[in-house]
C-alpha cells in the first residue's frame, strides 16, 4: 500500500469521527444510539429533527470545506504560488460581498445566491490576475494585489453592513462563516453546484499538472496556457463561490489544506485535489463542532476557528517565503 493510500485513508478516517461528533454534538443533548438511528430510516421526531437540521449541516461542511480544500490546490498549481488561496487572493472577500448585496437589496432571489457568489468571485479573480500580470503572473505581485482586493471589498462589506444595520439579522454570521441554521434542504439545492466543481476538477488533473510548469514547458506540450489558466481560475473561482453560498466566509481552508496535503506527500494533482479536498472538509466538519461545544449552551460560528488557526497558518508561511521578498 503506498503512502498516498495510507494518508488519504486517515484523512477520510479522521474526516468521519469529526462528523460523528459533530452529529452527537449540539444544544440538545443526543446519545449515540440516537446518532446511530439518523442511518437507519427511523421515523421518530428526535431522529427526524437531527436528520434534517444537523446532518445537513454536517454535509454542508463536508461539502464547503471540500470545494475549498480543491480551490485552493487549483490556485496554488496555476499561480505557481504557495499563498494563492481564494481568501488571499480576494475571490471569497468578491463572492461574500456579491452574496451580501443580494441578500441586502433583493433577498427574495436569494436561489440566485450561488449566481451572485460566482459573479462576485469571478471578478476579483480576474481583477488581481490582471493586476499581477507583467509579462507574466509575478507570484509576488499576485499576493500583494490579492490583499489589496480583498481589503477593497471588505471595506464595501463593512460599508453596507454600516448602511444596513437594520437587516443584520443573520447576515454577520455570513461574514464569520458557518452553517448555522441550514439543513437538508440547502444541501438539495446546492449538491449540483458542488457536483460540478468536483467533476470538473477530477477532468482537469491532467492539465492542472501541466500548468504547474513553467509557461514555455507547458507551451511545448500542446496546451493554450493562458486559456487553460483562465478556464482553471473560472474553476477555482466556482469552487469558492459555491462553498461561500452555503457556509458564508471560512477563512484560510483553501490555503492551508493544499499546504497540508503536499507536505503529506500527495504528489500529483488528482492525487492532491483529492486529500486537499478530504482535508478542507475536515476541518470545516471540525470547526463546526467545536463551534457547538466551545461556549454551550451558546453556539459560535465556525469561521472564528477556522480563521483563528488560519492566521497562525498563514504567518508561519510568510516567515518561511521571507527569503523571496514575500
Amino acid at each position: 500500500m503506498s503512502k498516498f493510500v495510507r494518508v488519504q485513508i486517515f484523512a477520510v478516517l479522521i474526516t468521519a469521527v469529526s462528523s460523528l461528533w459533530a452529529l452527537k454534538c449540539g444544544t440538545l443533548e443526543t446519545s449515540w444510539s440516537e446518532v446511530w438511528a439518523i442511518f437507519t430510516g427511523s421515523t421518530e421526531p428526535l431522529t427526524v429533527l437531527l436528520r434534517e437540521l444537523r446532518l445537513g449541516r454536517v454535509i454542508l461542511a463536508l461539502l464547503a470545506g471540500a470545494a475549498l480544500g480543491v480551490s485552493g490546490t487549483i490556485l496554488q498549481k496555476i499561480l505557481h504560488n504557495d499563498l494563492a488561496a481564494p481568501e488571499i487572493i480576494g475571490i471569497s472577500s468578491g463572492a461574500g460581498c456579491a452574496g451580501l448585496l443580494l441578500l441586502f437589496f433583493f433577498p427574495e432571489s436569494i436561489n440566485l445566491l450561488g449566481v451572485a457568489a460566482f459573479a462576485g468571485g469571478m471578478l476579483a479573480a480576474v481583477t488581481v490576475y490582471l493586476a499581477a500580470w507583467k509579462q507574466g503572473v509575478d507570484p509576488a505581485r499576485l499576493v500583494l494585489s490579492g490583499v489589496a482586493i480583498s481589503t477593497l471589498f471588505g471595506a464595501f462589506t463593512a460599508m453596507m453592513m454600516m448602511l444596513n444595520s437594520g437587516k443584520l439579522v443573520g447576515i454577520f454570521e455570513f461574514t464569520l462563516g458557518g452553517v448555522s441554521g441550514k439543513g437538508l434542504v440547502e444541501v438539495r439545492q446546492s449538491l449540483p453546484f458542488f457536483a460540478v466543481v468536483f467533476i470538473c476538477a477530477a477532468l482537469m488533473k491532467r492539465r492542472l499538472d501541466i500548468l504547474s510548469l513553467d509557461d514555455s514547458s507547458a507551451a511545448s506540450l500542446g496546451i493554450n496556457v493562458e486559456l487553460s489558466r483562465l478556464t482553471a481560475l473560472a474553476l477555482a473561482a466556482l469552487a469558492a463561490a459555491t462553498a461561500v453560498s452555503v457556509s458564508g466566509l471560512l477563512g484560510f481552508v483553501g490555503l492551508m489544506s493544499p499546504h497540508i496535503a503536499r507536505k503529506l506527500g500527495s504528489g500529483s494533482a488528482g492525487k492532491q485535489l483529492l486529500l486537499a479536498g478530504t482535508i478542507g472538509a475536515c476541518l470545516c466538519v471540525t470547526g463546526e463542532w467545536l463551534g457547538r461545544i466551545a461556549a454551550a449552551p451558546r453556539e459560535l460560528p465556525a469561521g472564528v476557528f477556522l480563521s483563528a488557526a488560519g492566521a497562525v497558518f498563514f504567518l508561519i508561511l510568510l516567515l518561511g517565503h521571507r527569503r523571496d521578498g514575500i
